[in-house]
This record gives C-alpha cells, sequence and structure tokens, in this order.
C-alpha cells in the first residue's frame, strides 16, 4: 500500500529532484521517496524489545553526543572481569552469583555495541559520517 503526500518545496530542490529523476530515469516520486527512505531513522520499535529503553535516548542526542557514543568501549576492568568469568564458566565452576554477573556483564556489552551501531545509523542518516574503523578505539 502507499500514501499520497503533499510537500511544500522550494523551486530550487523541486528543479534538482527533477534534473535527478531525468538523469536516472525515475520518476520524481521515487526519487523523493528513495531519499526519504535513506534519511528517516529507523524506528526504535523496530529494534529488539531488550534495548528500546537503552536506545530511545540516543533520538535525542547531536551530531556531537552522538559521536562520542558511536567511540565509547567496554571498561577494560569489566571486560577482563567478563573474561575470566566465561573461562570459569567453561570449565564448569560459576557459581550463582558469578554467572549473573557474567549475564549482567554480557548484557552491557550488548547494549553498549548495540548503541554504537544505532548512533552511526543516526549519524549516517542524518548526513553526518560515523568515525572509520581507525578512529574508533581499540577493543580491549
Amino acid at each position: 500500500m502507499t500514501q499520497v503526500i503533499t510537500v511544500r518545496i522550494a523551486d530550487k530542490l523541486y528543479d534538482q529532484l527533477k534534473r535527478t529523476a531525468e538523469l536516472s530515469q525515475c520518476s520524481i516520486d521515487t526519487i523523493v521517496a528513495q531519499s526519504l527512505l535513506h534519511s528517516v531513522s529507523p524506528l526504535v520499535e523496530d529494534s529488539p524489545i531488550e534495548y528500546q529503553q537503552d536506545v530511545y535516548p540516543l533520538l535525542a542526542m547531536d551530531e556531537a553526543a552522538l559521536q562520542a557514543e558511536v567511540r565509547r568501549s567496554f571498561p577494560a576492568e569489566s571486560w577482563a572481569e567478563y573474561e575470566t568469568l566465561l573461562e570459569k564458566k567453561t570449565a564448569g565452576a560459576l557459581t550463582c552469583a558469578e554467572y549473573a554477573k557474567l549475564e549482567a556483564l554480557r548484557r552491557a556489552a550488548d547494549i553498549l555495541m548495540f548503541r554504537k551501531g544505532y548512533a552511526a545509523v543516526l549519524l549516517k542518516r542524518r548526513g553526518s559520517h560515523p568515525p572509520s574503523l581507525h578512529e574508533l578505539p581499540p577493543v580491549s
């Protein structure tokens, strides 16, 4: 199903859309729809439910805050504790408290990675450039 909307735009923008449509041999409707598809932020509701409350705040962030979010890293001490607990789990020697801590650390790492990815998508959709892999902090 498709919907029809009316949008008032400046003549200059219309001329640009018209020329783009001519050059790509597409309709103006197609060019506008494709542009909107690439510029509208993905819905948080399309994210896994367990991450939604952690992702909502990203929608209100400006470019600088989103850039900082993309550059966040998992604390080294938490990463070391996670690896220790994971090794202990592999050996089959985790207590209930250690298992709970391992799951909490895993969830924190998952949330961090999901937020970083979503922040990068928001930056891209807003016309900014997320940092390249070489600009990101190394993984501990």
